[in-house]
This record gives structure tokens, sequence and C-alpha cells, in this order.
């Protein structure tokens, strides 16, 4: 058996971002809209574990799983194949408004594996601002209530209830209110930073909680 130490790095083949790379960002700031939060000149090509390739030949480590989508890894073989059968066989067609079998089997799946007693529904959304959203309407249809409690420093997503949840950079709200009424912001209960000055007994807290 060979001991021959297996590396799984970066490779940087060019400045950054290289010269293809430049010409498509060129592209996209002509043609893209502007409200896309990009964090990093990066333009993908080929994807194939953990590792990223871009238009250059560049190699990058890939430590977030796209949008934490992929973490089966990017390309993974059962991954493409079951993609590749799925779309010679059907595409699309509203699963809103027609019945999938495939659909019940995955629902099924998940049912089983869902940490909570009892039966569950299985809801499908496209994103996850999506399902904040149902998730707010649910909530409120089924308890009558119409506040929301959320936490600072929170993501849930850029839609315009799931946006009134959201706390977490003031960017991401500013110039769209007014936002969806009855949401209260409160801090976590984070023991390590304390409250009220920095007291962290339990009493403390709670003169935090009755003040709020």
């Amino acid at each position: 058996m060979s001991t021959k130490a297996i590396t799984i790095g970066p490779k940087i083949k060019t400045a950054l971002p290289g010269p293809i790379a430049k010409r498509v960002l060129t592209g996209d700031t002509k043609y893209i809209s502007p409200s896309y939060t990009r964090s990093y000149p990066l333009v993908a090509k080929q994807g194939r574990g953990i590792i990223i390739t871009d238009v250059d030949g560049n190699e990058f480590l890939d430590f977030s799983a796209g949008i934490a989508v992929t973490s089966t890894g990017h390309c993974h073989p059962d991954v493409v194949a079951a993609i590749q059968r799925q779309a010679a066989e059907l595409i699309h067609m509203s699963g809103t408004d027609f019945y999938y079998e495939s659909m019940i089997t995955l629902a099924e799946r998940l049912s089983k594996i869902a940490p909570m007693p009892g039966p569950h529904k299985i809801y499908f959304g496209n994103s996850g601002a999506e399902a904040v959203e149902a998730a707010l309407k649910l909530a409120r249809y089924h308890t009558k209530r119409q506040n929301v409690i959320a936490f600072f420093g929170a993501f849930h997503g850029r839609t315009m209830g799931a946006l009134s949840l959201t706390a977490s950079k003031p960017q991401q709200r500013r110039r769209f209110a007014p936002l969806m009424p009855g949401v209260t912001h409160v801090r976590y209960p984070d023991v390590y930073r304390g409250c009220e000055g920095g007291a962290q007994d339990a009493e403390a807290f709670a003169l935090g909680c009755a003040r709020f």
C-alpha cells in the first residue's frame, strides 16, 4: 500500500481574478442585476467534491457547500446520475396542481427522520425565504395570532415577510420600509455576554425581560 500523502488544496495559476474571469465580470456588470450579493470575484466553471475550478483553471476549496446545499460535495456521481435519470423522464410539471409519486416517496422519507413526534405533513419550497414565508402564514393561520418574535443578528431571507424578521445587516432592510408589522426583535439569551450592564445571574436576566 502506498504511503504517499494525498494533498488537497487550492492551486492558483493566475492573478485573481484571471483574464477570462475579468471578461465575465465585465459582462456581469453590464447585464446582471446588482441586487445579488457577491462576496468574491470567483467565476466558477466546474466542481468536484470540495474543489471548485474557475474559468481560468484556478482551484479553490469550497467550505460553504455551495450555499449549504451540496453536502455530498460538488457533482457527486450518485447525485448526477439521479438528476440525469429524472431529466430524461420529466423535468417539470407543477406539483401544486398535479401529483408526483416521487414527491410522496421523498415526503415519506423526510417524515421518518423529522426530529419531532407524531405524524407529519411535508411542504416543499424553492428556497429558504419561501419556506419562512410559508411558516409565517402557517403560524398566523393556525394560531390566529399576528405578532412574531425574531432575534437581532438572525437572517431569514430577503422577501418582504422574511426580511421583516431579518436583522443581521442594516443594508438588507434599508429603504424597504414599511416592512411587515407585528415583528419584535429581541436579543439572544447569551450567558457569555450577559445583560443589564454585564450581569449574568438569573434575576438580572428576568429584570431585563421585564423591562423589555
